[in-house]
């Protein structure tokens, strides 16, 4: 009994700390901030205790062994630069087991996209740039769309409203985007979509608000009447700034939402033609080094680990395009399998999404998930639900995609 009591009481700590050094991690810009997050951990905590508390630096299994070495309060801090912790290294273990068995028999179940005789299918896929993607650009570094005979033509979005809708025009074949603007465009009718697999699920300050310093939006409660750049509305930016707003006590309405690329925003901020700005990493890292402070944590993983974003097709295409998407799932697989690996996917970071080699460590990086989970996707849907960005419930089970008998 007593073992038991103790180690509830360690998984308490050690979720709290985790939790501090998330908070920590995007008050670097303030050290006043860190200090306050970082020793709520050690508010009741007897001094002879302060050695218990550890950090884990898994920056992947040596040898079949995982680094563990006690921490000061300093220490934590400069830890958070390294910031695997050993749930993020058990979940890419399981990961890279799982998506190497799925990529077996995606392998042994399609014969790759070709039409003719050494004829490659043309894919076009729209998309951010955003750590999410990083698995297709591993798959296409590694020429692993070239051996299911596919070329891949990418095509830059806004954001997934945007992608939405060049989709249903045809004007591109796979859709990257956040999971609420593919459900909102469900649930009105705008498309029949079908998930084609999973991208990324968030965690803690992926997704934040950020403002100047110095500018007139340091605080949550600071946004009202102010003009905040997301890439669209009706996206994951609006719609989880607004929830994350709600638990802040903080009404959204009154903000004014100027939609507008990613890439554009830091600018924009600078020059006063917003206030601040909605962004995921890598440009959340970006606009830290630039000088921009955090505000906000809009991730919608702050309630939980919840999906984020996935690559989506329409229903019409599961029939006309099949061999050629299945294809396109395999080599994303692959992709999918390889980012696992820390160095690998610092590597993509740095090469195609612009990272500073000096600051990929303070990228936050979340889950590659190599399956579709519906129950989990369903709970997105249910919070748009709850809380008015969807009029009527939606059943994501519909949206899983079952190829054709034969294809």
């Amino acid at each position: 009994m007593a073992g038991t009591a103790y180690d509830g009481d360690l998984e308490r700590r050690l979720a709290s700390l985790r939790e501090a050094m998330f908070q920590a991690s995007y008050a670097r810009n303030d050290p006043a901030r860190q200090r306050e997050f970082l020793e709520r951990i050690f508010e009741g905590t007897q001094s002879q205790d302060s050695s218990f508390v550890s950090v884990v630096e898994a920056r992947g299994p040596r040898d079949g062994v995982v680094e563990v070495a006690p921490a000061s309060v300093p220490d934590l801090v400069a830890a958070r630069r390294k910031r695997r912790n050993l749930v993020v290294t058990a979940a890419a273990a399981v990961v890279l087991c799982v998506v190497g068995v799925c990529y077996g028999v995606l392998r042994q179940g399609g014969g790759g996209a070709q039409e003719g005789a050494g004829q490659a299918a043309k894919l076009r896929i729209g998309l951010l740039n955003v750590v999410d993607t990083a698995p297709l650009y591993r798959a296409l570094d590694q020429g692993y769309f070239k051996d299911e005979h596919i070329d891949i033509e990418i095509e830059k979005v806004r954001g997934g409203p945007d992608a939405i809708r060049e989709l249903v025009q045809k004007k591109i074949d796979i859709a990257f985007t956040s999971y609420p603007g593919a459900l909102t465009a469900q649930s009105k009718g705008v498309a029949d979509l079908k998930i084609l697999a999973a991208a990324y699920t968030a965690r803690n300050s992926h997704l934040m608000l950020m403002g100047l310093g110095d500018g007139p939006l340091t605080h949550p409660s600071d946004v009202r009447g102010k003009r905040i750049a997301v890439t669209a509305t009706g996206s994951i930016s609006d719609i989880g700034m607004a929830l994350a707003l709600r638990d802040a006590n903080v009404a959204p309405g009154s903000i004014e939402w100027v939609p507008m690329f990613m890439d554009d925003m830091l600018a924009a901020l600078k020059r006063g033609d917003v206030d601040g700005a909605v962004m995921a990493e890598p440009y959340v890292t970006r606009a830290e080094q630039a000088g921009a402070v955090p505000v906000l944590d809009v991730t919608l993983g702050r309630r939980a680990l919840l999906p984020l974003s996935g690559w989506f097709v329409t229903s019409g295409q599961v029939e006309s395009q099949a061999k050629v998407l299945r294809a396109f799932q395999s080599a994303l697989a692959r992709g999918a399998r390889d980012v696992q690996r820390p160095d690998v996917r610092d590597s993509v970071l740095t090469k195609y999404l612009e990272v500073d080699p000096a600051f990929v460590d303070d990228v936050r990086i979340a889950t590659y998930p190599e399956t579709v989970d519906p129950t989990e996707i369903q709970k997105v849907a249910d919070l748009m639900l709850a809380n008015g960005f969807l009029a009527a419930p939606l059943d994501v089970r519909k949206l899983v995609l079952r190829w054709p008998s034969g294809g």
